[in-house]
């Protein structure tokens, strides 16, 4: 998900497993010259294959071996791919916090990264159906009562009511709609979306203040600027 320099050759990596959760690995002398493991193996969704030293009660576990389970074909070729990679690292990064193993969860992410390094059609809404399918395993999935007197979706209450509630923590009709056309897309319906960029601008920040509403503690978010200059 995440690593960052730790004295002078080395980093620790922040891995979210399918076993053991997400786990914090101290990887020593990565940054030299010469390393054993190969630095290229922590960016952010790489998926890999690990040995690992593992302690219970332990803040910082250690890697026997990792290698590339899979080598992304598109990923990190493709701008829009790449900066759509990108902003969900950030936000997974930012969203999981507990250590306990989701096995579930850890398979739906890596069946949507297969999905989007593989498509061939269009992927400029495939960050907002992530979110959307991720916030259930999370925990807070939008409740699918929409309907034509229910049109209102409230962020805080993560369902739609009769009344416009104020910008803060209500959408609009219209941001309504499509955020109820998005909690129940699949992603092979990403080529018959047709989202106005002003309203996936809008719609992304909205998912974004959703998350900040049911997830205890998380921290602003950066990427989503790039990427909005991407799709743009």
């Amino acid at each position: 998900m995440h690593s960052f320099r730790y004295r002078e050759t080395s980093i620790i990596a922040r891995i979210f497993t399918r076993d053991l959760g997400l786990q914090s690995y101290l990887v020593p002398g990565v940054r030299k010259t010469r390393a054993t493991i190969r630095q290229n193996l922590f960016q952010p969704l790489t998926l890999v294959d690990m040995v690992v030293f593992h302690k219970e009660k332990s803040g910082l576990q250690h890697i026997k071996e990792i290698n590339c389970h899979e080598s992304y074909a598109s990923i990190p070729y493709d701008i829009m791919k790449s900066s759509v990679a990108i902003f969900l690292s950030e936000m997974l990064t930012k969203s999981l916090k507990e250590r306990d193993p989701n096995p579930e969860m850890f398979d739906f992410i890596v069946s949507s990264l297969r999905f989007l390094d593989q498509a061939k059609g269009k992927t400029t809404d495939f960050h907002l159906v992530f979110l959307m399918q991720l916030s259930r395993y999370l925990g807070f999935q939008p409740r699918k009562n929409f309907d034509a007197a229910y049109c209102f979706f409230n962020l805080r209450e993560g369902l739609f009511q009769p009344v416009f509630s104020g910008e803060n923590e209500c959408l609009d009709r219209d941001l309504s709609r499509l955020f109820h056309q998005l909690s129940n897309a699949d992603f092979d319906q990403l080529d018959q979306m047709n989202i106005p960029i002003s309203m996936r601008r809008s719609l992304l920040r909205k998912t974004i203040d959703y998350y900040r509403f049911h997830l205890s503690g998380f921290q602003e978010v950066r990427s989503h600027l790039v990427l909005e200059m991407t799709l743009n």
